[in-house]
């Protein structure tokens, strides 16, 4: 586990990242890694010397299973209020196919001619969302966190933005390669487009409200030249997108 406090990072087993900050009297939770990271979080917050039972908020990002996954789990242990943008709500409560999502991927396309392929991508425990979040709203958690809606990994992608405190959690919405920031994996984003658009909407925000600590979905968090970086990457998509 990787710490940057206030914040504590776990990479789970599919590299995608959950974070855990200790608040005095709850313990929130942004993303929740594949089915198999539950074992991962719950020693991860006994070696903090709290317990798993603290958790109060699950907020994910989006629903693909790598930060989903857990969830279930984690609440049924917790009784914690799991939070999504109600446009990927209906597949992580199960109430629509993950698969009619994944299709529009290039990746996606070919895996959908393979039914099982399909099947195992989908296949991930479902969970009721308490809360479904929408654009720009904020909520009373850490003592406010605002929701970005980033569509284009999945039509329902958000970013949460601890404005108070500077810090950034994108989900897969911006990504960090180790050596440079990226968009989400093309193969299985919804919008190439959109995905560009809600990357440089991420970064015009953070840009205005201030930011030191960014908190991708994968990759090393980032406490150094943070908001300069993330203005190059807005840099680089935009002059490609002139091009």
């Amino acid at each position: 586990m990787k710490s940057i406090p206030p914040v504590h990072k776990i990479t789970g087993l599919l590299t995608s990242n959950i974070y855990v900050i200790e608040d005095k009297d709850e313990i929130v939770l942004f993303d929740a890694g594949i089915p198999q990271d539950y074992r991962l979080i719950v020693d991860a917050i006994k070696s903090l010397g709290r317990s798993p039972v603290e958790i109060s908020h699950i907020l994910l990002t989006h629903f693909h299973p790598d930060h989903s996954g857990s969830a279930a789990a984690l609440r049924r242990l917790s009784h914690a209020k799991v939070y999504a943008h109600e446009d990927d709500a209906k597949i992580i409560e199960g109430s629509e196919s993950a698969s009619m999502v994944y299709a529009r991927g290039i990746i996606g396309r070919a895996v959908s001619l393979v039914p099982r392929v399909v099947s195992a991508f989908g296949r991930f425990p479902r969970v009721e969302v308490d809360v479904k979040v929408r654009d720009e709203e904020h909520l009373d958690i850490l003592g406010g966190i605002r929701v970005i809606q980033a569509p284009g990994h999945t039509p329902g992608s958000v970013a949460y933005y601890w404005e108070e405190r500077g810090i950034l959690f994108s989900g897969d919405a911006i990504i960090n390669s180790y050596r440079f920031f990226t968009l989400p994996t093309p193969g299985f984003s919804t919008s190439m487009e959109e995905a560009r658009d809600s990357a440089c909407k991420i970064v015009d925000i953070v840009e205005k409200g201030g930011i030191w600590l960014f908190c991708p979905g994968h990759g090393p968090m980032v406490d150094e030249r943070t908001l300069e970086r993330l203005q190059a990457f807005r840099g680089r998509i935009l002059r490609k997108q002139k091009i």
